[in-house]
């Protein structure tokens, strides 16, 4: 059976009501995980993970169907989130990933990414206006950065040897705006002097992308070739992490469900192409325990859904 056919099953349980719970319906959907899906990683994996077939899988609260971030503490084995727009985050066990916890930050708004950083909790609007929120004082601060909606900003992640913020943007640059179709920007915030460097912290280039694909996928017949270089083309940021092991970048587009890795000098490692029948809008990813990867996806009319991929 297809992955495909396992979602439409999916529906229809959700639709008629039936007894089984969240986390049958996952382990039946990895399960259903067809390894021989014409989408999926690379052939040849330059990084520890099989992006194919997740060795997990969670189905969120109904709270969560429009998850748009997703990190992690290994100190409380806590994951946080939050969805777009509530002005709440959330607090998931690490085992399985249940609402233990859910708090009110800010008002409404379009809120896309999550980090937690020492007491704090902080979560990025698509304008690029930062909300720190302590769990000890239980107030919410504000930082309003140099980017604004036209930048929209989608990933966010910690930068510890930086003590800094990256902020991943889909939209036009701050600067050299003409390059707007063609690359897409990470801009570092400093975290002492809550400052955003204007210059950019890393450049993806579209070209590069797509020169990746022209030397890795010569043995692709023409219109897979095609497929691969137009979901390149549509690389938009939606989520970023750095792998504490060995101190990639990993950003996640949404579009065209893709998955970029930069390596710690900041130069094109690999870029993997994920099952959009499985993942059909990635957002939200991190490290989680023994560096396994999560990579949560919006519900897109279903229950929102988190995927784990064990290290090898």
């Amino acid at each position: 059976m297809t992955l495909l056919k396992s979602l439409m099953i999916i529906g229809v349980i959700a639709l008629i009501g039936c007894a089984a719970t969240p986390q049958d319906i996952a382990n039946s959907l990895v399960d259903k995980v067809d390894s021989n899906t014409e989408e999926g990683s690379n052939k040849i994996s330059k990084i520890p993970y099989d992006l194919v077939t997740p060795s997990d899988a969670f189905v969120l609260d109904k709270d969560l169907n429009e998850i748009s971030s997703l990190a992690y503490d290994e100190s409380n084995n806590n994951f946080y989130t939050n969805d777009d727009e509530s002005g709440k985050y959330f607090i998931l066990d690490g085992d399985n990933l249940k609402i233990k916890q859910e708090i009110k930050f800010a008002k409404k708004g379009d809120y896309e990414s999550i980090e937690k950083v020492g007491d704090n909790i902080i979560v990025c609007n698509s304008s690029g206006t930062l909300h720190f929120y302590n769990m000890l004082t239980q107030k919410t601060t504000t930082h309003k950065t140099k980017l604004s909606s036209k930048n929209n900003v989608e990933g966010m992640c910690y930068d510890k040897s930086h003590n800094a913020l990256l902020l991943a943007c889909k939209g036009q640059p701050l600067i050299d705006k003409k390059t707007k179709k063609d690359k897409r920007y990470v801009y570092s915030f400093d975290l002492e002097t809550k400052k955003l460097d204007s210059d950019p912290f890393l450049d993806i280039e579209i070209k590069t992308l797509e020169k990746f694909i022209e030397e890795h996928e010569e043995a692709a017949i023409k219109s897979e070739r095609k497929k691969l270089m137009n979901r390149v083309e549509e690389f938009a940021p939606s989520g970023i992490v750095i792998d504490p092991v060995s101190r990639d970048y990993y950003i996640i587009s949404a579009r065209g469900s893709a998955l970029v890795i930069f390596d710690k000098d900041k130069n094109l490692k690999d870029i993997k192409f994920l099952d959009s029948n499985i993942i059909p809008q990635p957002e939200g990813i991190c490290f989680g325990s023994n560096n396994d990867l999560y990579i949560s996806t919006e519900g897109q009319g279903y229950s929102g859904k988190v995927f784990k991929f064990s290290s090898k």
